[in-house]
């Protein structure tokens, strides 16, 4: 295998790590969200508030990821998110 390509996947998989822990520890948040969400009984899902995170994020991209790419993904995150409440 090519030298470059394989300091890249290095790389890569550091940077996969490195999410994998940024999300873990915002399924921890969702988590203490969800139980306080259950005691005021407020409803799991909130459409305004994941408008307001894709605009802060579309806001603040580079670009790099077409916003589609980016809702694409973040949607999948907070549909996890919702779930991992409902579970409380």
């Amino acid at each position: 295998m090519d030298k470059k390509i394989l300091h890249l996947r290095k790389k890569l998989d550091f940077i996969d790590k490195e999410i994998l822990v940024l999300l873990e520890n915002r399924m921890d948040i969702i988590r203490k969200v969800g139980q306080i969400k259950s005691k005021l009984d407020i409803p799991i899902e909130d459409l305004d508030r994941e408008k307001e995170i894709i605009k802060k994020l579309t806001d603040f991209s580079h670009n790099k990821l077409s916003d589609r790419q980016l809702i694409r993904i973040f949607k999948a995150v907070f549909q996890s998110s919702k779930n991992e409440q409902k579970k409380l």
